[in-house]
């Protein structure tokens, strides 16, 4: 998948350099003349086409006008030369596509200092060696947060409290601020005294540690009477003098701690009675669960193997829906359309006609009644439930045909409602849905079909922050009859369902090189799309999520396309 969008990215990138796309971003204009404002949205013209009356406009936004409206919309220019406009009538306006691209604009650092004026064309290459644009410093894995300027940067790095120094005694890489700390305090290589001022020289930290804790003269020395409460600390002498005058003292300790030690001791005996009913409490506890816990694993055996039926059942119900989508493909032409409607018509009145005769029966009984009805026997009414279960079962196919029918599209675009957005999602995320499919549209009646793959919680590098959105040619009835490998301009759209003008869109032409696009062998290619469509954060605003419900657009351009 990361492979397709990769080369679909290369093939769109040089033929929009070739096609002389206006080029992106909102950037601020020195100065834009009125003619290069789009008469729909009012900025700037983006890939321009032309009326006839002559006035200029986005071709997104002039397709979304007369998309969908079945009268002709006359220009939004609002003069008097104005015409009613018509989707062949609008004519792509290269000049203007190459002189917008031309326009001055400011530097898109403006605010930090950069005072550069250039073409906007010459835009994306400045901004990357722009010296007024916003970096991180090199040092923020170390914790440096600090975002400046690039011609600064350097300046910063240099001294930038974070960069790493090496310690001139031991060779390690320290943080440029706590490198006095960890020479004082740490460095075992750092050259100190000896701390009780024995008269030794100063030697590396690693040394003088073992010096005066093995060897130095004036390292005080506890009183061997420290584990039972003495606090005496004094050289080896002191503290051999201590010893022999505090005999009663530490005498005195002695039995305070063994009399504390009995004390403790009861305590500690009280306590293990009190811990040895627990454990008792406990082993029963622990049989007891024992047993409900075999209990539940019978309960899940028998959980695992309904589980596996149901899907089995779900594999068959799969199967049978796509039986039931290859025979959908064979409704469309309308002459078929009006025989199940005719057909759905005479079997609702043979269901009415059984449905009253039935009634008549129930309330006849079986004694009452008219002669004719009196000789219907069982075997009789059997039938005519079977055949009204018959009936029913057809009605319900004719109705799922219908409902396919209608949301079906042949003009080359695709509107698609998904409700339950945070349900499906969270099913993604735990890998019960991973993505969904679009009913299938149409560049024609006899053209390409193809449909939408979405993943509400993403795919590839836009897993679990993105959504993303693919487009997947699937196979036709009538691909003997068209050209290939696929080549139509493809347009992804998720709609404003606020003010109807922000719809986030993302279009392509087709790598013909790629097996996404060529006339498919199984029931649908490879798909091909944008992995990091449209952000969770920004998808999930009143703005494009509403009543728990998106709206996905797909438009194909069928201009050029030979209808048969």
């Amino acid at each position: 998948m990361a492979e397709a969008y990769s080369s679909l990215q290369s093939s769109t990138s040089s033929l929009k350099s070739s096609l002389q796309e206006t080029p992106p971003g909102n950037p601020d204009f020195v100065n834009l003349d009125d003619k290069y404002r789009c008469v729909v949205c009012t900025g700037v013209v983006r890939e321009a086409v032309q009326t006839p009356c002559g006035h200029r406009a986005c071709e997104q936004c002039m397709s979304q006008l007369l998309q969908g409206n079945p009268k002709r919309v006359k220009c939004p220019a609002g003069e008097d030369s104005c015409v009613y406009l018509e989707l062949c009538q609008i004519h792509r306006d290269s000049g203007a596509r190459r002189e917008v691209r031309l326009l001055s604009v400011f530097c898109t650092f403006r605010a930090k200092g950069c005072e550069k004026a250039l073409q906007w064309r010459h835009l994306q290459d400045h901004e990357v060696v722009c010296g007024f644009r916003p970096i991180k410093c090199k040092f923020s894995t170390e914790g440096c947060d600090v975002i400046i300027i690039q011609k600064e940067i350097d300046t910063h790095q240099e001294n930038c409290p974070y960069r790493l120094e090496v310690c001139s005694f031991c060779m390690q890489e320290i943080q440029h601020q706590f490198i006095q700390e960890h020479q004082e305090k740490l460095c075992p290589q750092y050259v100190i005294p000896c701390p009780y001022n024995c008269g030794k020289d100063p030697a590396p930290r690693v040394l003088i540690e073992y010096h005066f804790i093995n060897e130095c003269h004036r390292r005080p020395l506890k009183c061997k009477y420290h584990s039972i409460g003495c606090e005496f600390t004094g050289s080896k002498q002191e503290v051999d003098r201590h010893i022999e005058t505090g005999m009663d003292r530490h005498l005195e300790l002695s039995v305070i701690q063994n009399t504390e030690s009995g004390i403790g001791g009861l305590h500690l005996k009280e306590q293990l009675q009190e811990m040895g009913g627990k454990i008792i409490d406990l082993q029963h506890l622990i049989t007891s669960n024992s047993k409900l816990c075999e209990e539940l694993k019978e309960v899940v055996d028998a959980m695992k193997k309904a589980m596996k039926d149901v899907k089995l059942k779900v594999v068959a119900q799969t199967e049978r829906l796509i039986t039931v989508e290859r025979k959908i493909e064979n409704l469309a032409e309308k002459d078929v359309q009006d025989k199940l409607s005719r057909d759905m018509l005479m079997m609702k009145a043979t269901q009415n006609t059984i449905g009253e005769r039935v009634t008549q029966l129930e309330r006849a009984g079986p004694m009452g009644g008219s002669n004719e009805m009196n000789e219907m026997s069982p075997e009789s009414i059997q039938q005519h439930e079977r055949q009204l279960g018959l009936m029913d079962l057809r009605m319900a196919e004719l109705d799922l045909r219908f409902q396919v029918l209608e949301t079906a599209s042949y003009n080359g675009t695709l509107m698609w409602k998904i409700r339950d957005y945070k349900r499906r999602k969270e099913d993604a995320k735990s890998g019960r849905t991973i993505s969904l499919y679009s009913q299938p549209f149409y560049t024609g009646r006899f053209g390409y079909k193809m449909c939408a793959r979405v993943y509400l919680n993403g795919d590839g590098v836009g897993k679990g922050t993105h959504l993303s959105l693919f487009f997947v040619v699937q196979r036709g009835e009538y691909d003997a009859l068209l050209p290939w490998p696929f080549k139509q301009k493809v347009t992804l759209m998720l709609l404003d369902q606020d003010s109807g003008t922000r719809h986030l869109a993302d279009s392509f032409r087709p790598d013909v090189s790629s097996s996404s696009f060529k006339r498919p062998t199984t029931d649908m290619n490879v798909a091909s799309g944008c992995p990091l469509f449209v952000s969770h954060s920004v998808l999930e605003t009143p703005t494009f999520l509403r009543d728990d419900t998106i709206f996905i657009k797909v438009m194909v351009d069928i201009e050029g396309l030979k209808q048969h």
